[in-house]
C-alpha cells in the first residue's frame, strides 16, 4: 500500500513558454499509476486551471477541495463550492477548464484514467 499526506504535496507551476500565456495552476502528483491518474492543483486568485480542452477518450472528474472554483465547458459555465463535483466527459468536444474568480486560493483533486498519447485537444 502507498499514501501519501497532504503536507507532503509539493506543488509545482508549469514553466510558460513565453509571457502571452495566462498563468496555470500549481500542480502536486498524489499518485500516477499505469490505470491512474490523481493530481491536487491549487489555483490562484485569476488564474485559470488549464487552457481549454477536451480529452478523446478520457473522463475527467474534479472534485472542490477547498474554496470556489467556475467550471467552463464552451459556453456553459457553472460555480462549484468545497465538496462540489464535475465530471467532463470524452470525445464531448467541449472544451472546458477551471478559474478561480475569488480573491482566496481554491484547490481541487483531478481524477482521470492515466494518458493516452494524443488524448488531449486544445
Amino acid at each position: 500500500m502507498d499514501y501519501i499526506r497532504k503536507k507532503e504535496l509539493i506543488y509545482k507551476r508549469p514553466e510558460l513558454k513565453d509571457k502571452s500565456e495566462y498563468p496555470y495552476s500549481s500542480s502536486a502528483k498524489v499518485f500516477h499509476t499505469e490505470q491512474l491518474f490523481l493530481y491536487s492543483e491549487k489555483v490562484r486568485p485569476g488564474d485559470k486551471s488549464s487552457a481549454p480542452h477536451f480529452h478523446k477518450k478520457i473522463d475527467e472528474i474534479v472534485v472542490v477541495t477547498k474554496g470556489e472554483l467556475v467550471a467552463y465547458e464552451d459556453e456553459q459555465e457553472v460555480l462549484l463550492k468545497e465538496g462540489d463535483s464535475v465530471c467532463f466527459y470524452a470525445n464531448s468536444e467541449k472544451r472546458h477548464y477551471l478559474q478561480n474568480k475569488s480573491d482566496c486560493d481554491a484547490e481541487f483533486l483531478l481524477f482521470r484514467k492515466s494518458g493516452l498519447e494524443g488524448d488531449v485537444v486544445y
